[in-house]
């Protein structure tokens, strides 16, 4: 696959009607209430193997929820530039791109994972447009970036991998990855069953049978066999990564039909399977709030009550005060596992409480043995409102609780375990993805070096300070790369090309 060439022209005209691509929602055949969403069957990995046989095979896996949804527009807005420069430049030889959209298989996503075949003429664009940014995520600080690991590592077929070479893999993502991977996801989306005779998992060095994880290390590893693998890291602040978190609860009480803001006191409550958890709350005047008795006389309301059939991998219970008409007094929120509706077993929560305009996050397990109804109960938050009181949100509280695995440091740590320090790419702007794409091309795959590329950069009319960011990004990766060829062909003068790329290990 990926044969043809790209026309910048027809691509270019494409993007002039300032179109918005993508508009796949996900259904199958007509849209109507009923209709199931569904990865499009062209993006879906289940039971295919991707194959490419360009000289330069290129992965760019999107992270699609919705803290970084909007990343795929930037590409596809760029995409004709980026690739009309590698040809231009001649960064790299015979480039064949393959994008992929990541989710979140752990919280339920109905796109975890899509797939697009390896492409080098406009089809890349139809595969663009295939693509369904449903922006969903578990609120975790992590999404199946180890999935997509498993996938090319074990499910592509390269023939630059097969003549000694090794592509280039870019993900694009502000999160951390699942420490192992879930066989059971790998059967479900991907249709594959681990090798048998491969050791899924080590315990203090020692393969076990019957195993249902495959360490996500291993995976990474196999991966970079195949491909020169770079994460590309938006940086954010923890105010910004907050308004994504809080974000992921909000959709579901609004898309439910609750209200979410315009509150004096709101306890929404999330977790990510069918099983039928129920949120109670106890007003001042003793009411009992729950969902035999769903509206109290003191004008609490539990307006969104899901998965008494189970209906949804993705449910939502939300409790509010509309503002103005909280009592003051004493309040206790609490929960209930009501009834399972998959196998009995430990369920994951979240709990968001707002008072005041201030907002407290709780996380845990709940039913961790198997009980239901008054025997599984956890108790949130019990508190003491005052009508009077508001209270400016405090910035240091942003980093701990329930936010601390959102944390530049703590992701950044995790992916360094996997992936080379050079090979960590930060920006500030998420514009950037392009150019630094365009730069790890040129540097690793030998076709250019670091001042060279600036100097492209100047020559499209980029401004300073983007050249500024590429620079700052970049400076490690080419120091890295230059070592590198430097110990594999001998010192190489300062801005000459390199010799290409082979199966150097940066």
């Amino acid at each position: 696959m990926g044969g043809g060439n790209y026309d910048g022209e027809v691509a270019r005209e494409e993007r002039s009607t300032n179109r918005d691509v993508f508009t796949y929602q996900g259904y199958v055949g007509a849209p109507s209430p009923t209709a199931q969403r569904s990865v499009h069957p062209e993006l879906n990995p289940f039971g295919k193997t991707r194959e490419c046989m360009n000289m330069t095979p290129i992965v760019v896996a999107m992270d699609v929820t919705r803290s970084r949804g909007d990343d795929s527009r930037v590409i596809y807005a760029k995409l004709p530039m980026f690739i009309g420069q590698i040809e231009l430049r001649n960064y790299v030889p015979g480039p064949g791109i393959s994008f992929a959209a990541i989710g979140d298989a752990t919280s339920g996503d109905r796109a975890p994972l899509q797939v697009g075949q390896f492409e080098a003429d406009n089809r890349l664009d139809a595969v663009l447009s295939k693509i369904w940014l449903e922006e969903g995520g578990g609120g975790s600080g992590q999404e199946s970036y180890e999935l997509a690991a498993y996938y090319y590592a074990r499910h592509t077929k390269l023939a630059a991998h097969e003549r000694g070479d090794k592509g280039f893999f870019f993900f694009l993502g502000d999160e951390g990855f699942y420490p192992q991977v879930d066989l059971a996801q790998v059967q479900r989306i991907l249709g594959h069953a681990a090798p048998e005779a491969q050791p899924v998992y080590e315990d203090h060095g020692q393969p076990f049978p019957g195993a249902t994880h495959i360490d996500s290390a291993r995976v990474f590893a196999e991966l970079q066999e195949k491909f020169h693998t770079f994460l590309i890291f938006p940086q954010k602040s923890m105010s910004e990564r907050k308004r994504d978190i809080d974000a992921e609860i909000k959709q579901r009480v609004e898309a439910a039909g609750g209200r979410y803001e315009g509150v004096d006191i709101r306890a929404s409550l999330v977790w990510n399977n069918r099983n039928d958890l129920d949120l109670h709350v106890i007003a001042p005047s003793g009411e009992h709030i729950y969902y035999g008795h769903k509206r109290s006389a003191c004008a609490g309301w539990l307006d969104v009550d899901m998965n008494v059939r189970g209906e949804t991998t993705k449910p939502v219970e939300n409790v509010q005060w509309i503002r103005g008409s909280a009592p003051a007094g004493r309040y206790r929120v609490f929960l209930h596992n009501y009834r399972f509706h998959e196998t009995p077993g430990p369920t994951e929560y979240r709990v968001e409480v707002e008072i005041n305009g201030q907002t407290q996050h709780f996380e845990g397990t709940i039913a961790a043995k198997g009980e239901t109804g008054q025997a599984s109960e956890i108790t949130i938050l019990e508190f003491d409102y005052n009508p009077a009181e508001r209270v400016p949100e405090d910035p240091r509280a942003l980093a701990t609780g329930p936010y601390a695995n959102y944390a530049d440091d703590v992701i950044l740590r995790q992916w360094q375990t996997v992936l080379p320090a050079a090979h960590i790419l930060k920006i500030e702007d998420p514009k950037a993805i392009v150019d630094v794409m365009l730069g790890v091309l040129a540097i690793v795959g030998g076709g250019s070096d670091l001042d060279t590329f600036l100097t492209d950069m100047q020559g499209r009319e980029q401004l300073d300070l983007r050249r500024d960011q590429a620079l700052q990004t970049l400076g490690a990766l080419a120091s890295a790369t230059r070592m590198g060829q430097a110990q594999v062909h001998g010192d190489v003068p300062t801005g000459a090309a390199r010799p290409r790329s082979r199966l150097t290990r940066l």
